[in-house]
């Protein structure tokens, strides 16, 4: 699983947003256990056979590794609460 991308995250604000929003509702719908989410979450988008609203509904192969870099740097945000 890939947890970090060494390339600038490429996305629009709204953009962001979608994924960071996409990743904290999926993160408020599993069971609380006090572990991160983080990494279950990256597995789960980067799993996806079809993709996910997380990845802007397309394939992780799909993206690039800026809107790769993206999708983590969103996924992080949600972990920690930091969505805007």
């Amino acid at each position: 699983m890939t947890t970090r991308v060494d390339v600038p995250a490429e996305s629009t604000e709204e953009q962001y947003y979608q994924a960071c929003h996409a990743a904290k509702v999926w993160m408020d719908a599993q069971p609380k256990t006090g572990q991160s989410l983080l990494e279950p979450y990256l597995a789960m988008v980067q799993a996806s056979p079809a993709g996910t609203a997380g990845s802007w509904n397309a394939r992780w192969a799909e993206l690039t590794l800026a809107r790769q870099a993206a999708v983590i740097t969103a996924a992080r945000a949600a972990a920690n609460d930091e969505c805007e």
